[in-house]
């Protein structure tokens, strides 16, 4: 018993911080990407040709961002994320049969029951 729970703990610690690590990463790269494509769209407007000679043709004056406000930050993108699975493992969770889950642990334990011994 104590090989399995050593285990299971051990995958769950190493799922959950490859987990985390992957959403900061995503959400470190989702920031790094509005901010180039912010930075892209200043560098556009001050080197347009038609707006750097003649500044009737130049573009008008737009926002950077469709939106006024705020993006939201690496923690409130990690809670949103987290919530989700949490209501994809809930609406799972609601819609499961017990028998199928009897079955598949009988047959889980049959299986690891031979492997042990080595049938």
């Amino acid at each position: 018993m104590g090989f399995m729970t050593g285990f299971f703990g051990g995958f769950t610690l190493t799922a959950s911080v490859l987990y985390l690590s992957v959403q900061v990463h995503r959400s470190t790269r989702i920031q790094q990407r509005d901010a180039i494509r912010e930075q892209v769209a200043i560098l556009n407007d001050i080197s347009s040709p038609l707006g750097a000679y003649y500044r009737s043709f130049a573009q008008e004056e737009t926002p950077l961002r469709k939106d006024t406000s705020k993006k939201p930050s690496a923690e409130e993108l990690l809670k949103h994320q987290w919530n989700k699975e949490v209501e994809t493992l809930a609406t799972k969770a609601l819609n499961l049969r017990w028998q199928d889950v009897s079955q598949t642990a009988t047959e889980g334990f049959k299986t690891i029951s031979r492997f042990v011994k080595r049938e």
